[in-house]
């Protein structure tokens, strides 16, 4: 990064660290948000109050009504890009992934990647998930009967299936997960010029690996999703400048959703033996116990919108290049739609749809891979790890993004 690149940096994100801490001083709900609180669904319902769409002091407007923020997940007159090609200083920017892509080129990426891991095939992944998490639990209880559930088992089985599914070599999987840790440390709590450096420089090696990856397979073509989009790089309908980011993107998304998934449902489940008890007793609860977390918990708590063209919503008039961020961790406990939306209840009948994957064209392409792999490892944790308490305080990412832990401690014998 050239010196005056990163001396302009610094004073972007040193005056919005300024204008955050301002905000949140005088009482604005989000920026107090933004510091990435335990809690933050107490001022979920402070922004609620305000109404389904209301403008933050920093200028953000804040959509926590399930019903409109659907609506915004859908519109295509919303995007991921400013029509005016600014950025703000603490965006996050994934270069020529699909996560900063609007069409047509989102639409292009989309659906050379879709057939892949669409719903219908990963149903075939169940056998090799299983596999996994016996592995896994075998160290465990080869191991010391106290440990921390993140990194024992909950960081490392989704590290293991994206990594089979996009090609990842077994011996590159553990720098691989190391890598996507570094990166998105960029969304936990307040970013500073040396993350962003550090996040620069993971990115840069991720990349680097796959172009040694995308080289082995196209000398030995395999079954995953490296080798199934080789012909589409040599028809020319995918570059060599997309498919390593696409490919990092996809990886950094498959393990950080489905690692939190894993352990908040665990985490919840013990919170509430009763239900811990009725799941251990009926297996068949897994997709309910995965539905709950994600409405109770949702790994990822907001996405960020931009108006493409002036448009009015709630009674809101919002020009373009306005900033929305979705609060899919308000929407998905809106009183509305969820009675009693404050429990945690497994047997809460299913209702309609939750935010907890995006909606729209932005739709997660992992959402059914990440709720199969939930379903098995909590299944394969109720049979085998029956007695697992937790022993200890836990310690939450501090992140305003994304919902989950550092430590689970637990204790199995």
């Amino acid at each position: 990064m050239a010196t005056d690149t990163i001396e302009r940096t610094r004073a972007q994100l040193a005056v919005w660290r300024e204008y955050v801490a301002a905000a949140g001083e005088q009482g604005d709900p989000y920026a107090v948000l933004l510091g990435a609180p335990e809690n933050p669904y107490p001022l979920y319902e402070q922004i609620r109050a305000r109404g389904p769409v209301s403008r933050s002091a920093l200028g953000t407007w804040l959509v926590p009504d399930h019903a409109l923020a659907g609506k915004v997940l859908r519109d295509r007159r919303f995007g991921v890009r400013m029509v005016s090609g600014e950025r703000a200083p603490q965006s996050v920017e994934f270069d020529n992934s699909m996560l900063g892509m609007d069409p047509p080129d989102h639409s292009r990426l989309r659906k050379l990647t879709i057939h892949a891991i669409n719903p219908g095939r990963m149903e075939s992944w169940r056998p090799r998930i299983e596999r996994f998490c016996d592995e896994l639990l075998d160290r465990v209880l080869a191991g010391p009967a106290r440990f921390n559930f993140m990194t024992a088992f909950a960081q490392q089985l989704p590290m293991y299936v994206i990594g089979e599914l996009i090609g990842v070599p077994r011996e590159h999987q553990p720098e691989m997960f190391a890598l996507t840790r570094r990166m998105m440390h960029l969304v936990d709590g307040e970013p500073s010029l040396e993350l962003v450096e550090d996040v620069s420089r993971s990115t840069a090696q991720m990349h680097a690996i796959f172009a040694d990856i995308i080289a082995r397979r196209r000398a030995d073509p395999g079954e995953d999703l490296v080798s199934d989009l080789l012909p589409a790089l040599a028809e020319e309908h995918l570059s060599m400048a997309e498919l390593v980011p696409l490919l990092a993107f996809l990886t950094l998304g498959g393990v950080e959703t489905t690692v939190n998934l894993i352990a908040n449902a665990l985490h919840l489940m013990l919170e509430h033996p009763d239900q811990w008890s009725a799941f251990r007793d009926d297996p068949s609860l897994a997709p309910a116990v995965i539905q709950e977390t994600l409405r109770f918990e949702t790994p990822t708590q907001q996405y960020r919108r931009v108006v493409q063209e002036e448009l009015e919503i709630g009674g809101v008039t919002l020009p373009v290049d306005s900033q929305l961020a979705i609060l899919a961790g308000a929407a998905n406990r809106d009183p509305g739609v969820y009675p009693d939306p404050e429990r945690f209840d497994v047997f809460r009948p299913r209702s309609r749809e939750l935010l907890s994957f995006s909606l729209g064209i932005h739709f997660c392409l992992g959402a059914a891979l990440a709720r199969l792999e939930g379903e098995v490892a909590l299944a394969a944790v109720a049979d085998r790890l029956p007695d697992v308490r937790r022993i200890g305080p836990i310690r939450r990412r501090k992140s305003y993004i994304i919902r989950g832990m550092l430590q689970f401690p637990v204790a199995v014998r």
